[in-house]
């Protein structure tokens, strides 16, 4: 594919979006309008005080307690992207409204871009978007090659120039092709969530498609 072909370099990122109608807004700034920097950081150190009890081992820094609540699903400042173009598209492919087009979009990023967290110890004082490379002990984010940027003022969309060239749409009618193709290279719920859950969902899906499953059992 073209738009890969031209991105081969290893410091393009890549993110799936399902609609054109959704924007670069992180979670905690997207799902209140009324956001605030102190009750951002009074749910996310709600998250470390009880989170403990679940995990064998604690994250070394507020860095990797944040990239661990953006797993689990706690609204943070962070977006999720990827090194694998392909991982972007099952994201886009797989989410949004049927009948509007997903979208991959490609960003080149810099060493200046990439936090430092030994010298910025803190997510919440950062002064500029940057991007953070968790730590990768947690398995998705291993197997989608995720990353995640960072968003000093999470209550507004980010909107870099480069998104309007370097994107890829994928059209309504072919989205489920698309999914098709990317499941038949070994993309799918069970590659991605790497655990019990997107296996169930990769079979559930396969099963209301309507596609083989008996080779998958062999």
């Amino acid at each position: 594919m073209t738009f890969i072909d031209q991105r081969r370099a290893t410091n393009w990122v890549f993110r799936g979006m399902g609609s054109p109608e959704w924007d670069y807004t992180p979670s905690v700034g997207r799902l209140r309008l009324d956001y605030r920097l102190t009750e951002e950081i009074r749910v996310f150190n709600a998250f470390k005080k009880s989170a403990g009890l679940h995990l064998p081992i604690l994250p070394a820094n507020d860095w990797d307690w944040l990239a661990l609540a953006q797993h689990y699903g706690l609204p943070t400042r962070l977006l999720d992207w990827t090194t694998n173009p392909l991982v972007a598209a099952f994201f886009a492919v797989s989410f949004g409204p049927a009948e509007k087009s997903a979208f991959i979009y490609a960003h080149q990023i810099t060493e200046d871009d990439v936090i430092d967290t030994d010298a910025d110890t803190d997510p919440f004082k950062i002064g500029k978007v940057g991007f953070l490379l968790p730590d990768r002990s947690v398995a998705r984010i291993v197997s989608q090659r995720g990353l995640f940027s960072v968003h000093p003022k999470p209550n507004q969309p980010w909107a870099p120039k480069s998104f309007l060239k370097d994107r890829f749409e994928v059209e309504p009618d072919l989205r489920r092709r698309f999914r098709s193709r990317l499941s038949t290279l070994g993309i799918d719920d069970a590659h991605i969530y790497a655990d019990l859950a997107g296996l169930c969902q990769m079979l559930k899906w396969r099963y209301e498609s309507g596609l083989g499953i008996g080779m998958l059992t062999r």
